[in-house]
């Protein structure tokens, strides 16, 4: 099965197929140096010099953004300390975000094995001591997805805190206690967190 399909568990209905195409395809460094500029506020010019690109630093992030040129590791580095944000920020992954995402979790699975842990949920509250294999029930008054999702978490503090941290952020986004822009902001600079 294609990783994207697993990733979005196949689901294809929500949309136009304009909209789906987008989806399929990752977010590139440029439009990432694009939004994380905007968002600061900042003209191509500004983060030109901010780079030390001079009188043409407008125009070769003009290319960067628009994918024109790719900027070489150095530079997106001192755009990333320009911008305030982790490097990790501007990284493109070559696969897609998912597959990309997948590819890291299977390789931590490796590398620190148990570490990853994986169980499948059930809908329904009444089947609750129903099936011993499944750890986690729900009913179907929760906010949840149609179908029943997989829960995961990790055998790390660092990563377990990060998830329970993020998962705050968005029950905040999700009750309108701070913005869109707000979100974005915790998401370009958690690792200063």
């Amino acid at each position: 099965m294609d990783i994207k399909k697993r990733a979005d568990g196949g689901n294809r209905q929500r949309g136009n197929d304009e909209e789906n195409e987008k989806e399929d395809k990752p977010v590139t460094t440029g439009e990432k140096i694009k939004r994380i500029r905007q968002h600061r506020k900042m003209t191509q010019k500004e983060l030109g010099e901010a780079i030390g690109l001079g009188a043409t630093g407008a125009n070769r992030i003009a290319q960067y953004e628009m994918g024109y040129r790719v900027p070489k590791k150095p530079l997106l580095q001192k755009m990333a300390e320009a911008m305030h944000v982790s490097p990790m920020a501007l990284a493109e992954g070559g696969n897609g975000a998912a597959a990309d995402m997948l590819e890291q979790l299977f390789w931590l699975d490796e590398e620190i094995p148990g570490v990853i842990c994986l169980v499948q949920t059930q809908r329904s509250a009444a089947l609750y001591n129903a099936n011993p294999d499944l750890a986690l029930h729900y009913d179907d008054n929760d906010d949840w997805p149609p179908a029943s999702p997989v829960a995961m978490w990790f055998n790390s503090t660092v990563l377990d805190e990060f998830l329970r941290d993020w998962a705050k952020v968005q029950q905040q986004l999700r009750r309108k206690e701070i913005t869109e822009a707000e979100y974005f902001e915790w998401k370009i600079s958690w690792s200063e967190k």
